[in-house]
């Protein structure tokens, strides 16, 4: 008889959500009566909803890890209660998106728990209800990684990170890790999820539910970024999907033609991936001028956009004001008013005011200060927070110690080109509780506290690395070499910025040469190789320092 408890579990991002609902559909042909007691994210069941929601908070900063097991053991149990336990009964197949083997791998793998307490836990939650057949998503953190960051960019929504974000991709990698331990020690079916599309897994899950071994592609397990080690870059972009292709070639004039070729289909990724002189940005202008005011607004370039802005500020307001971060001047502080003057009753200000209050950030002159009071409660957190980035002044700190009793979390962000030991002391309190907002607001500091904190913070992730991009002083090509071996796109990354002057001494092509070695296929290690050869052939003309 086939199983009517069915879990699909396995890390954020590997397709379980997309695949139930195309599982959902084969088998609601098939006539079979079916419940889906997540039909969304989100469960039905109310107090799991609520229950989800406390452990996603990022502001609960000081939930602990024993805590948040149990939490999220109750609200599996929740579910099983108030909507597995009646559907069963009605003779229903139920299809889990999660059950209880997400708390026991986030307890015992991601946080570090006791397997064994963590199991006991889990037992008493679930009452004796199991899925008779769990199968477990594999997928690899930086394909998760992509997916969520493309589907952001197309999406564009609104920024709410929960708090697992805040442990950093080494939390992540632990995760995956977990799931793949408890399925080989369980005998759970693994289905790879690196190729195979949602149709694919969904006919393998209907193999598995009939007690049959699926088919499935040995390049499944592969992700799209590893290639044949020796491919050179442009062929193993044209091995990758639209997306993939798009992404690989951002901000790289060679990849002009990718993006001139996939514009209709991807407007809003192609526009992303322009490098600041695309041809491309011209023609978007017509059909998308609010996305290219948003690309070119992230380049030097941002006083030759004034034109477009003042064109727009009336229909994009929101993405006008964003493209006024880091300018000031009279014109720029004109329009920043002009935008203001939606501040009214009668005006709908489509989220610009707070882009207003966000473009303030590094200015701590009077127009500045007087903006923000005028505008401040119109901006989220992470809008005030970003004002506040490298403000130093006593009204910059009232409002930044406000923020921390608000939203901790946001608040370190506010912290990025600070030091001293008030701000040294903020980042050591939250450094075990928020690690990942910790090195964030780290970056491009070269002094010993941020460099402890660093090696203190090591486990976070490769996250570590992208506080030192730039920096040229002993500490960071130690931190560098050491962590070659395991993440080295991340060390390729962390040399933004150096150019033919930094080799020899620096060891800049030394290093590329191990990276290279270690990850020879890694279409994340080769793009950077890319930028990095691109930067050296530019800037080959230049003497070397002295």
């Amino acid at each position: 008889m086939p199983p009517t408890l069915i879990a699909l579990e396995g890390p954020d991002g590997a397709g379980k959500t997309t695949t139930l609902h195309q599982t959902a559909h084969l088998l609601k042909s098939q006539g079979t009566p079916l419940t889906l007691p997540r039909p969304t994210k989100h469960p039905t069941s109310k107090p799991a909803q609520a229950i989800r929601q406390l452990t996603r908070d990022r502001t609960n900063l000081d939930l602990t890890p024993r805590a948040e097991l149990l939490l999220y053991a109750a609200r599996e149990a929740q579910i099983l209660s108030e909507t597995v336990t009646p559907a069963l009964a009605a003779g229903h197949t139920v299809l889990l998106d999660r059950s209880m083997l997400t708390p026991l791998v986030l307890g015992a793998h991601g946080r570090g728990l006791d397997l064994a307490a963590c199991e006991a836990i889990t037992a008493q939650a679930s009452a004796g209800l199991v899925p008779e057949l769990t199968i477990v998503f594999d997928v690899d953190p930086r394909t998760s990684r992509l997916r969520k960051r493309l589907d952001k960019l197309r999406r564009r929504p609104v920024r709410d990170g929960g708090r697992k974000g805040l442990a950093g991709s080494a939390f992540k990698a632990r995760i995956r890790a977990g799931y793949l331990a408890l399925a080989a020690r369980d005998g759970l079916p693994v289905l790879h999820a690196e190729r195979a599309t949602p149709a694919q897994l969904a006919a393998r899950v209907l193999a598995l539910i009939a007690g049959d071994t699926p088919r499935s592609a040995p390049e499944d397990a592969i992700p799209y970024f590893m290639v044949e080690p020796g491919t050179p870059y442009a062929d193993a972009l044209d091995t990758l999907p639209p997306p993939l292709r798009l992404y690989f070639s951002r901000h790289i004039p060679e990849g002009r033609a990718i993006r001139a070729a996939l514009f209709d289909a991807e407007p809003t990724l192609a526009i992303w991936a322009a490098d600041p002189h695309d041809p491309l940005l011209e023609r978007a202008l017509a059909t998308a001028p609010q996305l290219v005011l948003e690309r070119l607004a992230r380049t030097p370039r941002t006083t030759d956009l004034d034109p477009l802005r003042a064109r727009l500020a009336a229909e994009h307001p929101r993405e006008v004001a964003r493209s006024l971060r880091g300018l000031a001047g009279r014109d720029a502080d004109a329009l920043r008013l002009r935008l203001a003057e939606l501040d009214s009753p009668d005006s709908h200000d489509s989220g610009a005011l707070g882009a207003v209050v966000e473009s303030l950030g590094g200015r701590c002159d009077t127009f500045a200060h007087e903006l923000r009071a005028r505008l401040w409660r119109h901006a989220d957190s992470y809008e005030r927070a970003a004002s506040l980035r490298g403000c130093d002044d006593a009204e910059s700190w009232r409002r930044r110690e406000r923020l921390f009793e608000r939203d901790p979390a946001v608040a370190l962000s506010s912290l990025l080109g600070l030091h001293g030991p008030r701000v040294d002391d903020l980042l050591d309190a939250y450094a075990g509780r928020a690690p990942k907002p910790v090195l964030q607001a780290l970056a491009g500091r070269d002094d010993a506290h941020a460099h402890g904190l660093r090696l203190e913070l090591l486990e976070t992730g490769s996250e570590v690395l992208d506080t030192i991009v730039g920096l040229d002083d002993p500490a960071s090509w130690r931190l560098r070499e050491r962590c070659v071996e395991r993440w080295p796109w991340a060390v390729l990354a962390s040399l933004g910025g150096f150019t033919h002057e930094h080799r020899g001494d620096s060891g800049v092509e030394r290093l590329a040469a191990r990276c290279r070695e270690r990850a020879p296929g890694d279409l994340f290690v080769l793009r950077q190789l890319h930028l990095l050869h691109q930067r050296t052939h530019a800037d080959v003309s230049k003497p070397p320092r002295a």
